[in-house]
Order: C-alpha cells, then sequence, then structure tokens
C-alpha cells in the first residue's frame, strides 16, 4: 500500500456564488469543448489540451471537500466512508501508470481520480441512469471509479480483485491515449486500446458476445453513437476486435504511428492510409471479414477472461 498520508479539505460550506461560479464555469468548458471541432487539427488539439486543463483545474476545485491522498502521480480524492480503499486505488493507478506511461509518451502529475460511493453517486456525475453498470469513467483529464467496496462482495479478496479486474489500466489508458493524440481519437480505437491493454497486464476480459456478418456496428456508429448503440457489449468488443486486428496483420508499431498521425491532426481515413495503406471502409472491410474467418469476435475468444462483474468501463 501506499504509506502517503490523506488529509481532509476545507468544511463543505459553499456559498450559493461559488456554486453559481462552477454552474457558469462548467457550462463554459462544456460550450468550449464543442467549438473545437470547428477548430482546424493541429490547432484545435492544443486548444483542447487548455480546455481539459481547465476542466481538471474546476474538478479539483469542485471535490476540495473530499479527503485527499496524494502519490507520485495521483491525487486520489473520496469520501470519508471509503477511507479502507483509498490506499488501494492509489496503489492500483500508480502500478498502472508505470505500466503505460512509456509505451503512450506521457508525463503527468495531480492527476485526480475521484471515488464514488455508489453506482448511483457516479452515474448521476455524467447523468446517467440509474440502471447503468460502469465501475469507472475518463474525460478530460479526470478518473472517476466507483469504490470498491461497493460492487466487490463482502468477504472476497478486494485488493486481488481490484487489481486484476478494477477499472484503472482501462480508464488510465482512455487518459494516456487521449493525451498522445490531444483529444483526436475515434471512440472505438480508445476503447479498443483500453481492452487490450487490460487484457494485456490483468487478464482480464469482457465476455465475448456471440459475432456474425448481419452483427457489425459500422464505424461510424461505433465513434459518433457508441453510447446510444443497444448492444454495448458488441460495441466493446468490435472495438477491441479492431485493435487487435491492427496489431496481428499490421503490427504495433503501426498502430502507434496512426496515433501519431492523430496528434498531428490527421482525421482516422488519413491516418490510416499513411500508416497502412488503406482507407476506412476498406479497413472496416477487411477487418470484418477477418472477425468472420476466425469463427469469433477476437483472437482470444477460446482465452477464458476473469468474471466481468456486469461491468461497464467508459
Amino acid at each position: 500500500m501506499n504509506n502517503s498520508m490523506p488529509r481532509r479539505g476545507p468544511a463543505r460550506n459553499r456559498s450559493p456564488w461559488a456554486a453559481i461560479g462552477l454552474k457558469i464555469l462548467a457550462a463554459f468548458l462544456t460550450l468550449a469543448a464543442a467549438c473545437l471541432v470547428r477548430i482546424p487539427g493541429e490547432i484545435r488539439g492544443y486548444a483542447y489540451q487548455v480546455v481539459k486543463e481547465l476542466y481538471r483545474m474546476h474538478t479539483l476545485f469542485a471535490s476540495r471537500h473530499l479527503v485527499t491522498l496524494r502519490g507520485e502521480h495521483f491525487l486520489v480524492r473520496y469520501s470519508p466512508g471509503n477511507a479502507a480503499h483509498a490506499p488501494l486505488v492509489l496503489e492500483t493507478a500508480e502500478k498502472a501508470y508505470n505500466q503505460l506511461a512509456d509505451k503512450y509518451y506521457f508525463q503527468g502529475r495531480d492527476i485526480p481520480i475521484i471515488i464514488y460511493p455508489s453506482r448511483a453517486e457516479l452515474n448521476a456525475c455524467f447523468g446517467w441512469p440509474a440502471s447503468e453498470s460502469a465501475m469507472g469513467a475518463y474525460w478530460a483529464g479526470v478518473i472517476r471509479v466507483l469504490a470498491p467496496e461497493a460492487w466487490i462482495p463482502e468477504g472476497d479478496d478486494v485488493e486481488e480483485i481490484f487489481s486484476s479486474s478494477g477499472p484503472m489500466v482501462h480508464e488510465l489508458t482512455h487518459l494516456m491515449v487521449d493525451n498522445l493524440t490531444k483529444g483526436n481519437v475515434p471512440r472505438w480505437l480508445t476503447e479498443g486500446l483500453a481492452q487490450s491493454e487490460e487484457y494485456r497486464l490483468t487478464g482480464f476480459q469482457f465476455a465475448a458476445p456471440e459475432v456474425s456478418r448481419n452483427r457489425f456496428y459500422s464505424f461510424r456508429e461505433l465513434d459518433g453513437e457508441f453510447d446510444r448503440l443497444e448492444d454495448q457489449a458488441l460495441a466493446y468488443r468490435q472495438s477491441l476486435t479492431a485493435v487487435e486486428y491492427l496489431r496481428e496483420v499490421y503490427g504495433e508499431n503501426k498502430i502507434e504511428q496512426i496515433l501519431k498521425a492523430l496528434a498531428a491532426g490527421r482525421n482516422m481515413e488519413e491516418a490510416l492510409q499513411g500508416a497502412i495503406g488503406v482507407n476506412l471502409e476498406g479497413f472496416e472491410s477487411n477487418w470484418q471479414n477477418w472477425v468472420i474467418q476466425n469463427k469469433s469476435s477476437g483472437s482470444r475468444n477460446s482465452e477464458p477472461g476473469r468474471e466481468s462483474f456486469d461491468d461497464e468501463r467508459c
């Protein structure tokens, strides 16, 4: 466990004006993020980094009333009732950081991780319905996770289960890919990379849904409508297999080349053409044929993954 000492933030006695100020700032950041899509690629990337840093600062200010546990790279914030496992969250995050940072050319400090006592509170943060079963979520430089005790059955080995089946590797991969590409990354690609790293480092994978030629979401759907797709398990699995296809057919270095092209402001069509000489439509067709030929939703279908705890990563 990390030996960093937690500290309490200021008393929770915000004035009405402070609350109004926070709402105005949040609205500004949302509007600014929406406007970024109208700015040319490379300039948009730098502008996104500024907006992301403002959101990180906003999150740290809004969560100042929580207990803070500081590590080498992270600031974990939590309610007093979640003190027992906050060091575990920090330790798991620091381990994942050391496993991923060099690969994604990432350097960072004071990365916020907010622990939520219940699914309802985590869901409310994003306006999700109460039925949403996510254990964690990443957005704009901030990682939010469900407290381990809220989803791991009492009496089980919390440390082993959270380390091997928790959301830290997944969400931290999102953060690092987002940073590397300056936010210019298709949803299916970041979800595929997050699942791939999760499996590589912990052995965790979602249950594999049945896949047939008539059950493919298009990349356009996976990028623009991911959270609204009816079969979420299929959306996640297709994202994973697209990354597996890239890695197995073209090599790991081509994935890195694609990410760097996206970081330079290229769109996915241009990034694919530059890296593998195939446009997005051709890549999509070839990938679907590859999946069908493997008679599964992925090349690892015969390898059992760990129990998913009815979880979704975001």
